[in-house]
């Protein structure tokens, strides 16, 4: 008796142990782990993270404006992967497996405003987030994007995404991406990247940069003179800039201002701010002026409803109003005048009360 009651303790506490193990290694379905539903900043945050998911699941609410799936096993995105998530304006997709990108798998994304595909499995990034409208941080850091540079030849420039926020660290990048003119973009992460062929020419691309990240990088003594002088030019944070060991003289590394601040390309750029700036001045002050409109038309329709109510009112009390009394007088002569009114139209008619 004994000996069963012992191999019955001794099997429930092997049950436990391998179910700990099926949730610890992701065979209980997304059905038993739930993904959470959060509110952060008005907007709708599901969040799927460290489930051993292995596909973007499909069960989720369709209005999702922040999708988390982090830590998942996740190797592959389909184009349907996000077809039902139409509103997503935060993508988390770091520390998955991704190796494959589907065509059309982001091109119906147009509220994307930041995804995050850092720590993947990633050759190269997928061209059509470049062309998403809305699109203003990407981070693609910790990949090895060694097909970039061939993939980047087929780019449509100038792309259509504000990009403001690049991260590019630890990519195994030779070169700073050329992803064309960039106006918006304000950083850069391009550390841990041996950088050897950096291109000087790559910062006129970027003419409303205000900081960048370039430690860690395997820049020559001349490279990193020059994007010092070039970063110092146009006022940027040298904060993560590499101290450069030694000042070369100009004859043996020139500055790079005849083409960088002075070409076509970084003016290109500064056009390109002025008029976006130039937009959004008569964008706001249309606003304005179509605000003001908005206010007095609502002005004169509460005035003009208040008058129509009071003559309303005043119209009211005037068909509730008695009739005149007839005198004693008139009423006695009240048919001789009616019948002699009737008989007789050129004679003015009047009461003489």
């Amino acid at each position: 008796m004994k000996s069963m009651e012992l191999s019955s303790v001794i099997l429930q506490i092997s049950f436990l142990t391998i179910f700990g193990k099926m949730l610890a290694f992701g065979f209980v379905g997304p059905e038993e782990r739930k993904c959470k539903y959060l509110r952060v900043e008005k907007l709708l945050k599901i969040r799927c993270f460290d489930m051993n998911l292995k596909e973007v699941p499909q069960y989720l609410k369709s209005s999702v404006e922040v999708l988390d799936l982090s830590y998942n096993r996740i190797k592959k995105l389909k184009r349907s992967s996000f077809q039902p998530y139409k509103n997503i304006k935060y993508l988390l997709l770091y520390d998955n497996m991704i190796q494959s990108v589907e065509p059309g798998t982001f091109s119906h994304l147009t509220s994307l405003q930041e995804i995050d595909l850092s720590n993947n499995g990633l050759l190269t990034i997928p061209l059509e987030l470049l062309q998403l409208p809305s699109l203003r941080n990407l981070y693609i850091d910790s990949n090895e994007l060694i097909h970039l540079e061939r993939d980047l030849e087929a780019l449509d420039r100038p792309i259509k995404a504000p990009l403001e926020y690049l991260n590019v660290a630890d990519c195994g990048l030779q070169d700073i991406p050329d992803l064309g003119i960039l106006p918006k973009l304000w950083h850069i992460n391009a550390s841990m990247n041996p950088l050897m062929d950096l291109s000087i020419d790559r910062f006129a691309n970027m003419c409303n940069l205000k900081s960048i990240d370039l430690t860690r990088t395997q820049l020559d003594q001349c490279q990193c003179q020059q994007a010092n002088n070039h970063l110092r030019a146009l006022s940027v944070k040298t904060k993560f800039v590499p101290v450069c060991v030694e000042t070369l003289d100009p004859s043996i590394c020139p500055l790079p201002y005849n083409f960088t601040l002075d070409s076509e390309t970084f003016h290109t750029c500064k056009t390109s701010v002025a008029k976006a700036e130039a937009r959004n001045l008569w964008i706001f002050v249309a606003g304005c002026c179509g605000g003001i409109l908005v206010v007095l038309l609502l002005v004169w329709y509460c005035i003009h409803r208040k008058r129509k109510r009071r003559n309303k009112k005043l119209r009211a009390a005037a068909l509730q109003r008695k009739s005149l009394v007839i005198s004693p007088k008139n009423a006695i002569n009240k048919k001789e005048m009616e019948f002699h009114c009737n008989h007789n139209d050129e004679l003015l008619c009047c009461d003489t009360a």
